[in-house]
């Protein structure tokens, strides 16, 4: 196994893999996987601690894998891979938050079978140490299936189903409210359910419904709403990956998220005004706090 990209989930991916198999902790440069290579510390979410240790590679010196899992930010996305691509000897699977398909398989398609499935799973990084907040569920597409029956074995409950496209999508939608969202008004997860704040969560989803509903199968409107109330009550105390990422003055990934959500409504001659300002006032963000964090 081989897992390219040691952010928060990659790392929660690489340490339990690494219970049941050999596996490759992938790094953006020799160096990075150097530290990695150290070892760091994993928090269950049962809250039990273990200091992890999983062989880490540049992405030159990566060995060969059966499997390769993309779990970067999107914006790395063609270079995590082609590296991937180059490693994988059955396939090529991404994990990662918003809408990357077509990207993956421009690199690697005609190499190794690839695509995109959707996890619930989730993860943070808190004073050094990896945190995993939620085992969630994972979804891959039929052809994976060794590979779901793999990731079930480490504790990380996976799926190979026909269903993928509408799980995949789903997870879109609900990225599309909360990630923004939070970023822009710089609240947790449950923030979103206040009285006055909720009637902006349910305009968001209903102005995207439409476009979403276009692109594969989807929840009409009201359960899609309650899905997303269920995921804000659920994850009420999480900080978003967006949120995190503008507070730490990173690039975010809104173009994966909003911008791929634009492209489509313009594609469909369709305006999305609400969703257009959010992603205008994201990019606003990533400009006034790029490297320099936020005070707390």
């Amino acid at each position: 196994m081989a897992v390219v990209g040691p952010g928060a989930l990659g790392r929660v991916f690489a340490a339990c893999l690494s219970d049941v198999g050999p596996t490759a902790l992938v790094a953006r440069s020799p160096g990075r996987a150097a530290a990695l290579a150290r070892g760091f510390e994993l928090v269950y979410p049962s809250g039990r601690t273990r200091r992890v240790r999983v062989p880490a590679f540049g992405p030159e010196e990566a060995p060969p894998a059966r499997w390769a899992i993309v779990l970067v930010k999107g914006p790395d996305t063609e270079a995590a891979a082609r590296v991937a691509a180059r490693v994988a000897t059955e396939g090529v699977l991404s994990l990662q938050n918003g809408w990357v398909r077509e990207r993956l398989l421009a690199v690697a398609s005609g190499r190794v079978p690839a695509d995109q499935g959707a996890t619930t799973a989730a993860a943070t990084r808190e004073e050094g140490r990896t945190v995993w907040v939620a085992a969630g569920e994972t979804w891959v597409p039929p052809a994976f299936a060794p590979l779901a029956a793999r990731l079930t074995a480490a504790g990380l409950p996976a799926e190979a189903t026909p269903e993928v496209a509408a799980r995949r999508l789903e997870k879109l939608a609900v990225n599309l409210v909360v990630n923004p969202l939070t970023a822009v008004l710089d609240v947790p997860n449950g923030g979103l359910l206040e009285p006055e704040l909720w009637p902006t969560v349910r305009d968001l989803a209903a102005e995207m419904h439409p476009v979403l509903a276009a692109r594969g199968p989807l929840p009409d409107p009201e359960t899609l709403l309650a899905r997303i109330r269920r995921v804000l009550a659920a994850t009420a105390a999480n900080t978003s990956s967006m949120r995190a990422d503008v507070r730490a003055g990173r690039p975010t990934e809104i173009e994966e998220l909003t911008g791929a959500l634009l492209a489509w409504a313009r594609a469909d001659g369709r305006a999305l005004p609400r969703h257009e300002a959010l992603y205008r006032m994201v990019r606003a963000l990533e400009q006034v706090h790029r490297g320099k964090p936020l005070e707390e």
